[in-house]
């Protein structure tokens, strides 16, 4: 082999393996923002099943508080990364499996009338609308019934066990899924280019603002039962732990990167900027929500932020899609 063809080839080399910002994107969205808040569900799950065991054997109201703040804590570490429900989290269908809502306080109330918290057998008769953050929060907050009741303290027990059992097996599969979309291209690999996984995730980006946009704007006329945690109060909270995933993985943690970042290298500068400024509205107007959603009634409090989310869905569905030439799905937050 000539001198000259050795050094070509060294020179051609990198270019072979360069990574394209589709998947530098998609490498710093799973290793740097999805895997950190995955590892953070799984041990606020733990904490919140041991929170709950306390509780019941000690019945005090320092229990009950504790409990209470780790729920807020577990269900907030929840909605962090609900918004994608993106490879294992679908797979696993953790959505219906520890965060189904809104509960059916009727069916909560029969399975501890049956007694079924007795067994894990008896516990899995249940139906996943009687079981998850939303059950929980109903036997913490609402208190018409005493916790001192065993059946009570049975179901709530096995309920936060669930998740704790739950959320290891989802990061063990997030941490796999993650090692396999950085290999876009190569054996065994998820997707046979980055642009597949960056089209899932701006569909499911639109899915998540789309259903937040839906929940808001329905507030003056939901049922308070029906509104996100109007028993605890935590609504507001809530809401924007899911909108700070959304956030990331629009403009990135420092406003500059995420999917605004890939616009700009397409070179539209100016839609990128217009992503970002759509994106960041979106926050404040999130503030002006009462801490319990189910208070919003006919104030008005809620149009900023709907107001605010239907400029970043203008901005989704027209110009990202359009530069980035990604084919919109009909996803599950499309009609009821």
């Amino acid at each position: 082999m000539s001198r000259h063809l050795l050094a070509g080839l060294l020179l051609a080399t990198p270019l072979a393996f360069a990574t394209s910002p589709e998947q530098t994107f998609l490498d710093t969205l799973t290793a740097q923002t999805l895997l950190p808040r995955y590892a953070t569900l799984n041990t606020q799950s733990r904490q919140l099943a041991a929170s709950l065991q306390q509780l019941c054997q000690r019945q005090d109201g320092a229990s009950l508080t504790a409990a209470r703040e780790q729920w807020r804590q577990g269900y907030r570490s929840w909605m962090a990364v609900a918004p994608l429900n993106w490879g294992p989290s679908a797979e696993l269908r953790s959505q219906r499996v520890i965060a189904f809502k809104p509960t059916r306080v009727a069916l909560v109330e029969q399975a501890v009338s049956d007694d079924l918290g007795r067994s894990q057998e008896s516990y899995d008769e249940a139906g996943a609308a009687a079981k998850g953050f939303t059950a929980i929060e109903y036997l913490l907050f609402e208190q018409q019934k005493p916790l001192t009741d065993p059946k009570r303290c049975q179901w709530l027990q096995r309920t936060g066990q669930e998740i704790a059992d739950h959320t290891p097996t989802l990061l063990k599969n997030w941490q796999d899924f993650a090692a396999n979309v950085g290999r876009s291209g190569q054996d065994g690999a998820l997707y046979a280019k980055p642009a597949q996984a960056l089209e899932e995730v701006v569909n499911l980006t639109l899915a998540g603002v789309n259903e937040m946009h839906k929940e808001l704007s329905r507030l003056p006329q939901q049922k308070p039962e029906l509104v996100t945690a109007q028993r605890s109060g935590d609504g507001k909270a809530l809401v924007k732990a899911q909108f700070a995933l959304l956030q990331t993985v629009l403009t990135g943690p420092d406003g500059q990167s995420g999917i605004a970042a890939l616009l700009a290298a397409k070179g539209q500068p100016a839609q990128a900027k217009a992503l970002a400024d759509a994106t960041r509205a979106v926050a404040p107007a999130l503030d002006k929500l009462p801490d319990n959603l189910a208070r919003v009634g006919n104030s008005g409090r809620e149009k900023p932020a709907v107001q605010a989310l239907e400029k970043l869905l203008a901005q989704i569905e027209g110009p990202l899609a359009h530069t980035l030439d990604i084919t919109l799905s009909f996803n599950e937050s499309d009609g009821d």
